[in-house]
């Protein structure tokens, strides 16, 4: 019964903790043909993996919250296939991504920022 007690009490916080927005590393889940906003910071992106449910496109806003320049940038192996202009600080630019069922790879492109950790997956299912 204790266990029981304590698994309820636990419940909201692995809920909530899940899907904090504020936590680094999360894992988003959106339909073909929507809209996802991602952060970039020094050095990571948040979200750092996206699920999209079906081919189609995804805008794709990036709000660079960090002191350097970032872009996203979208690779099917080594192949650039969609992404963002390079931003400044404080900048947001949206970009519309036309997306085939497979993988990709997301990362900043901008210096050594991918070797540094800014990096994350699309995943077309």
């Amino acid at each position: 019964m204790r266990r029981f007690a304590l698994l309820l009490a636990l419940c909201p916080l692995l809920v909530l903790g899940c899907g904090d927005e504020d936590e680094p590393g999360r894992t988003v889940t959106a339909p073909a043909n929507s809209k996802l906003s991602v952060l970039a910071d020094e050095y990571s992106f948040d979200p750092s993996t996206i699920d999209l449910q079906g081919a189609g496109t995804l805008t794709v806003t990036l709000r660079n919250e960090g002191s350097l320049a970032h872009n996203l940038k979208v690779l099917r192996g080594d192949e650039e296939v969609a992404g963002t202009p390079t931003l400044p600080a404080g900048r947001t630019e949206s970009a519309r991504l036309n997306l085939e069922h497979g993988n990709y790879r997301i990362v900043c492109t901008v210096g050594d920022h991918e070797e540094l950790g800014m990096t994350g997956t699309l995943r077309v299912r």
